[in-house]
């Protein structure tokens, strides 16, 4: 293996790692107010992009860390989108 191809597979597992414990946490308490929606789908386009160039290049550490961000970003999204009910006029 490639130094390179080594520090692009390091890269791309710890990148894909930042995710992880924000799933946990919104998992187990449903809180997700804190979380941004824009960052989420800003993460979602920008990995689409990161997963488009890496195809085209064949750059399969960015493949996998791009495709698992994207996963676990819809994951959060599902998240947010369950756990946030809006609240009825006149039940404060």
């Amino acid at each position: 293996m490639l130094i390179e191809e080594f520090f692009g597979w390091v890269a791309s597992i710890l990148t894909t790692l930042i995710f992880i414990p924000q799933i946990v946490k919104a998992y187990k308490t449903r809180l997700t107010n804190d979380i941004s929606m824009l960052m989420i789908v800003l993460a979602v386009l920008g990995n689409l992009a990161w997963l488009i160039h890496a195809s085209l290049t064949d750059n399969m550490p960015l493949i996998v860390c791009a495709s698992l961000i994207i996963i676990m970003s819809i994951v959060l999204i599902i998240f947010k989108l369950n756990n946030e009910k809006p609240s009825k006029p006149g039940l404060s």
